[in-house]
């Protein structure tokens, strides 16, 4: 078993409290960390935002990326990145346009075997934080230019825990979750902007950048339907 970190959602500025608790994870003073922004099609910002966190947190840590969109990799220069990381660090985006490309790639694979062998801590926020869960709640038919676009159910994820997981909870339409979670038979678990589920080796807790933000876990059904984490 391996480690994961989850986060809701939220500003990179925001959560530098939570970066410091994935670097920690890591077990490393300076953390290699490897940014994946598949989601946003390897667009530059979110990386630039990540790399100042994670500076601002550990100085004189490395970040590198891998875009799998704009570069074209060999097997081999894949699995050099990946063994290099400490943290491996998922954007936000389009999470089905992410999955479709990692699986083409077979990224998704080598990603779950990272897990298995626990040679990294995988993280990210948003559709980086959908993706490790065997289930998630997602905003995708936004990306693309739809005016009736509505929230979906995307499976399977990389599958490294079995929940339906929604990120940014509390914001318009995500409440549409609550009601997706009977349906699934599955547990829920949903974070709001600046919280963070940690997954250590078996052992889960959660985190948040600050006392106004909540986390919420959900049974299929019964009297303790929804529960706040804190």
């Amino acid at each position: 078993m391996g480690r994961f970190a989850a986060v809701g959602g939220g500003t990179y500025e925001e959560m530098d409290v939570l970066t410091r608790r994935i670097a920690d994870l890591s077990g490393k003073e300076r953390p290699n960390v490897l940014f994946v922004g598949t989601a946003l099609q390897d667009s530059t910002n979110p990386l630039t935002s990540c790399r100042k966190s994670f500076k601002r947190v550990c100085p004189g840590c490395i970040v590198k990326k891998l875009s799998i969109i704009r570069t074209v990799y060999t097997d081999a220069e894949i699995d050099a990145l990946l063994s290099w990381a400490d943290v491996i660090f998922v954007g936000g985006g389009n999470t089905a346009y992410m999955l479709d490309a990692w699986r083409a790639r077979g990224l998704d694979r080598k990603l779950k075997a990272v897990f298995d062998s626990d040679s990294a801590v995988l993280s990210g926020l948003s559709a980086g934080a959908i993706c490790w869960f065997e289930k998630g709640y997602t905003d995708s038919e936004s990306f693309e230019g739809k005016e009736d676009w509505s929230y979906a159910v995307i499976e399977p994820g990389i599958n490294l825990y079995p929940a339906f997981f929604c990120p940014h909870y509390g914001d318009w339409g995500r409440r549409g979750f609550d009601d997706r979670v009977k349906e699934t038979g599955l547990p829920g678990i949903a974070l709001e902007d600046g919280t963070m589920m940690v997954y250590d080796r078996g052992q889960v807790s959660f985190y948040r950048a600050d006392a106004h933000r909540q986390a919420y876990l959900f049974t299929s059904e019964g009297p303790d339907f929804k529960k706040s984490v804190w």
